[in-house]
């Protein structure tokens, strides 16, 4: 019985102390959990503050923009709405990025929540002063237009024409109001009131009634400029009031506190868990020594067990050299898929260039032997008319060979191999390229239209991408069987180029839409096609980190849409670098 109790005590301290001890590593687990999301949160804090800051210097520039196309909009009355217009935009989206969205300030403290407010009040009641700012200065506009017509008016009436006294007091108040009314500040209103009165008193000068109702007409109008100008100076002033500035560099100074309280903290933070990362490793020091004295038979199983992981490094080695080797052969065979699908595009335009390179070349030599029998039967003397033909016989003739070396060049930019290295290609330059090359297959009836945007360079490989284009155009003169559109479309979508290419040809069901993309599937005659085309151009664009789909209906046409990204992804650099030079020695 003794000694069942004294089993049962040791038995109940050993669980306890296994208790305790399993406590203990949870509660450290724990607490260095909570220190490591503390710590490691920090660099999301420190991308929305560099995203905050970006916004806060875009509010200050919006504001400062609307300032200085107030003080502008009555020197440019013709583009300063518009101007005025835009700076309002941006001034709007500005201030709403400060208080909604993900980088947003609202809610991140007391005190920036209160620079918010105030600064979203002074902007509110900004806009709301350039609304009524808006309509004075269009009045003002307005104003000014019917003096430049009322002035002309006047200054072409006769008796203003007689007396070269009165046609200098006209012009003196034109250019007077017009200083009232693009002044900000303006100081000659005295002596426009006395060109008024100077004016009035020369009424009986003037011939008829027309030509008093104009001058009195034109008085009215710079009566009504100068009252319009004065209450747009009085919007000016309201704007003046507003201290959006101010209350932007408050708001600024908040969050910079605020996000200085953030830094402070989380290095805090990262010095309490360096503290208790030390304090870990000490007790993790320990608990080895004691391990490495209670298992010293681990030493002679972890020698085995580094001999077993030698061999098995070198078993690893071995077979990632052989799936290195084969990978290689792998990637050199699709290079050469590639490559010859390539040459069989370039064989079937062969006898279609051979045409438009003989077309050119034949007007050529034809002008070239006219001018030499004509020079040979020359005397010695030629006169006008045969210099005319012989410079209009030569201009065909370069016209002829420059066709001929257009041609040539398309065909050289794309076959080049070596050119599959990246580098920034005119995607609208390309598919001309590919249009000059395919020129014989796009016979009378087909009909090609070109809606291309301006786009940025890409980055990428020129002569995959003309292979591409090549390919899908061929594709759409074959469908439409010599008569019919295709249409190119190019758009730019955010960070993504789009490339469109349409046709009116027999189209796709459903089934056949679902396997063109795979290797071998051709719904082409035995011999006409190898089946590998879209496959190629689906694992190109693929390479390039873009997207190919396809759009068609049976019997109505066929549409490809090709999405790049502008940066270029571009694996088909590094993919095909090592082939292209293999398969460059033997073209």
């Amino acid at each position: 019985m003794v000694r069942v109790g004294v089993s049962l005590r040791v038995s109940r301290g050993f669980s306890i102390q296994r208790f305790i001890a399993l406590l203990a590593v949870l509660l450290a687990l724990s607490l260095i959990s909570f220190l490591l999301w503390k710590t490691l949160r920090n660099p999301l804090e420190t991308g929305l503050h560099v995203i905050r800051l970006e916004q806060l210097e875009t509010a200050a520039k919006a504001d400062a923009e609307l300032n200085l196309q107030i003080a502008r909009g009555r020197l440019s009355l013709d583009s300063g709405a518009q101007q005025l217009e835009l700076a309002r935009d941006r001034f709007t989206v500005a201030q709403s990025a400060l208080s909604s969205g993900q980088a947003s300030l609202a809610g991140l403290s007391p005190e920036i929540d209160s620079s918010l407010q105030q600064y979203n009040t002074q902007a509110s009641a900004k806009l709301r002063v350039l609304n009524d700012y808006s309509a004075k200065l269009a009045r003002l506009s307005q104003h000014f237009s019917v003096l430049r017509v009322a002035g002309i008016s006047l200054l072409n009436a006769p008796s203003v024409n007689a007396s070269e006294e009165l046609r200098e007091n006209v012009m003196a108040i034109l250019r007077e109001a017009t200083a009232y009314g693009i002044q900000s500040e303006a100081t000659n209103g005295s002596y426009i009131d006395e060109l008024g009165r100077n004016l009035v008193a020369a009424e009986e000068q003037l011939d008829n009634d027309a030509e008093v109702g104009a001058l009195r007409h034109l008085l009215a109008t710079v009566d009504a400029l100068r009252e319009s100008a004065d209450q747009l100076q009085v919007f000016v002033a309201k704007f003046d009031s507003l201290p959006t500035g101010a209350a932007l560099y408050d708001l600024r100074n908040s969050y910079e506190n605020h996000y200085h309280g953030l830094q402070t903290t989380a290095r805090n933070y990262r010095q309490t868990l360096a503290v208790y990362a030390v304090a870990l490793l000490l007790a993790f020091g320990v608990i080895a020594v004691r391990l490495r004295s209670s298992f010293s038979a681990l030493d002679s199983l972890n020698n085995e067990l580094q001999d077993a992981n030698v061999n098995l490094e070198q078993i690893v080695d071995k077979r990632t050299q052989a799936l290195s080797k084969a990978l290689d052969d792998l990637k050199m065979q699709q290079g050469q898929l590639i490559q010859s699908e390539k040459m069989a595009s370039l064989g079937q335009m062969v006898a279609g260039v051979a045409h438009e390179i003989n077309t050119p070349l034949g007007y050529a030599s034809s002008n070239v032997e006219i001018v030499r029998e004509s020079m040979q039967a020359m005397d010695g003397t030629v006169d006008a008319e045969s210099i005319a033909e012989f410079d209009m016989l030569l201009a065909d003739t370069e016209y002829g060979l420059t066709q001929i070396a257009e041609l040539v060049m398309s065909l050289k930019d794309f076959s080049r191999v070596d050119r599959s290295q990246s580098q920034l290609f005119d995607i609208n330059e390309g598919i001309e390229t590919a249009l000059k090359i395919c020129n014989s297959q796009l016979k009378d009836g087909v009909n090609v239209t070109r809606m291309f945007a301006e786009l940025p360079q890409i980055n990428c490989a020129p002569s995959q991408l003309n292979q591409v284009f090549l390919n899908l155009i061929t594709n759409a003169a074959q469908a439409m069987d010599g008569k019919g559109q295709i249409c190119i479309r190019t758009s730019l979508h955010e960070n993504d180029v789009e490339v469109a290419i349409s046709d009116t040809g027999s189209g796709m069901d459903e089934e056949t839409r679902a396997h063109i993309f795979e290797p071998f599937f051709t719904t082409k005659p035995v011999g006409k096609g190898t089946g590998l085309g879209l496959s190629i151009v689906f694992r190109i664009i693929e390479d390039h980190g873009g997207s190919i789909r396809v759009e068609s209906e049976l019997g109505k046409g066929t549409e490809f849409f090709i999405r790049l990204p502008v940066a270029g992804v571009n694996k088909a650099s590094d993919s095909f670098l090592e082939q292209d030079v293999v398969l460059t020695g033997d073209a």
